[in-house]
């Protein structure tokens, strides 16, 4: 181990590391497991799916190296232009031609032989702005924790729900500003002003919902999807359907009935139900216990850095990924109505699978200038 001073360099977090990789692993086993079918039936193969996924799983493996080995304060420097650049991107999306409009949503852009959705990457980034901004403004904080500093974030975000919500995309809408909130909390922002924006988020989210009829629909449908079995109601049945299948032991890996054409894009958003029905409630246990311990690993990241800024980056990129993936779960189990988020590192997707490792990258850059502290 060197000493710099305070910081100590040392091996990145190894299970951290270790973690991310085996879930990439299953994801990849499960998207092949999911759209094989599918992709006979569209393409006339049964690897369509799962060599574009391969492949994005490369590219994001490469972003992992690069931003692992580089310090990630210089992310202070160039965060600006990169968030610029992402909302370019999102203008872009509403430009015919060059946005795709898939399921009554404009949120990728055409680069020909694929796709980005921009929003994945600003989620990331909005963290880092975010990191930034509460480094920059603790002084003030702390001497004044009654200080309304932190509206600016929320008109930034404020800014950035208007285009996420043009495109329609609620769900990454919602997540963003529970970052915020968390991240904000962490940051020292006093609890009373934090409630009193939740309140008027909370009823903001309330006429965004009740107001727009396939949100309410989404809203009744997991409140009572028997009452329309054939319609609204008809994914998240099957996807209980899928986790009654499974059981204790699931019906073996290849084997479920599900993603033959009753679960809509079944290696996307919904595939965790597959998981459900192929490898049962043994198989749903471990995913999620790895993303428990994505989510610990990662806060004992944040806990370590070397400085507030490395704190703040890593309880934001931990709790995006924590929440991105226990609200996917919520949801495929009937537990929260139906969002359209990715579950990190398992569905089928190139930008989710960038952007996520994106922030592992950083996380394990992070975990490597940690300073000694008491284990938690």
């Amino acid at each position: 181990m060197i000493n710099y001073g305070k910081v100590f360099i040392r091996k990145y977090d190894t299970a951290l590391f270790l973690t991310v990789l085996l879930l990439i692993s299953l994801g990849l086993v499960m998207v092949y497991s999911t759209s094989a079918m599918i992709s006979i039936v569209q393409y006339g193969v049964s690897y369509h799916f799962i060599l574009r996924q391969a492949i994005y799983v490369a590219l994001s493996g490469l972003a992992v190296w690069f931003l692992m080995r580089n310090d990630y304060h210089m992310l202070k420097s160039f965060y600006p232009i990169i968030l610029f650049v992402i909302i370019v991107l999102m203008f872009l999306v509403f430009v015919p031609h060059i946005g795709i409009d898939a399921g009554g949503s404009r949120r990728w852009i055409n680069l020909r032989f694929f796709s980005i959705q921009p929003s994945e990457f600003l989620k990331i980034f909005f963290v880092v702005y975010l990191a930034n901004f509460l480094e920059k403004r603790k002084d003030t904080l702390d001497k004044n924790p009654y200080s309304f500093i932190f509206i600016g974030p929320f008109i930034f975000l404020g800014f950035l729900d208007l285009l996420l919500l043009k495109e329609p995309d609620f769900g990454t809408s919602s997540i963003m500003f529970f970052i915020t909130f968390i991240m904000l909390f962490a940051g020292g922002v006093s609890v009373f002003y934090l409630i009193a924006v939740a309140a008027l988020g909370g009823t903001a989210a309330y006429f965004l919902i009740f107001t727009v009829a396939y949100r309410r629909d989404r809203v009744l449908a997991f409140l009572h999807p028997f009452h329309d079995k054939t319609g609204i109601g008809f994914q998240i049945i099957q996807s209980m359907f899928a986790f009654a299948r499974g059981g204790l032991y699931g019906v073996g890996l290849g084997n479920g009935k599900e993603k033959l054409f009753f679960l809509p894009t079944p290696y996307s958003d919904f595939i965790f139900s597959s998981v459900g029905e192929e490898l049962g409630f043994i198989g749903v246990a471990v995913f999620i216990l790895l993303y428990l311990i994505l989510t610990y690993r990662g806060l004992k990241i944040a806990i370590n850095a070397p400085d507030l800024f490395g704190t703040y980056l890593a309880y934001g990129i931990t709790s995006l990924i924590a929440l991105s993936a226990f609200i996917n779960i919520g949801v495929v189990l009937g537990a929260l109505p139906t969002k359209g988020l990715a579950l990190p590192f398992i569905s089928y997707g190139g930008s989710s699978m960038f952007a996520t490792c994106i922030g592992i990258g950083i996380l394990l850059n992070i975990s490597s200038q940690s300073i000694k502290r008491k284990n938690i």
